[in-house]
């Protein structure tokens, strides 16, 4: 008999959730990641004042925009994305990304990745 196998397992989609990640970013960062090709291997996305903004893959870096993150580039993104924890991490509702904020002496968000 030529029966094909039953399978028990039920279908798995994967989905990353890149775009509930991508709509916590300004505009102009945003639009350089939604193509296909510049989604593909993401890695983490690195805002930190006063640097260009860049994109890390597995064996490359990617200039964003060749404008410096500023205070509102960084206050954008922590309106979109809720309050950081102790560790200070916060995630994005209902995925597995996670950010991470680093802060100056006096507690200021200075950068993001």
């Amino acid at each position: 008999m030529d029966e094909e196998p039953i399978s028990i397992f039920p279908e798995r989609i994967v989905t990353d959730d890149l775009d509930l990640l991508l709509a916590a970013l300004p505009l102009r960062l945003r639009e350089q990641l939604e193509g296909e090709e510049a989604r593909k291997g993401l890695l983490e996305v690195v805002l930190d004042l006063g640097r260009l903004p860049e994109a890390r893959y597995p064996s490359r870096e990617v200039v964003l925009s060749h404008e410096e993150v500023t205070e509102e580039d960084l206050q954008f993104v922590t309106d979109h994305i809720g309050d950081f924890g102790a560790d200070n991490r916060a995630g994005i509702e209902r995925t597995l990304h996670r950010i991470s904020c680093m802060r100056n002496r006096q507690g200021k968000i200075v950068g993001l990745t």
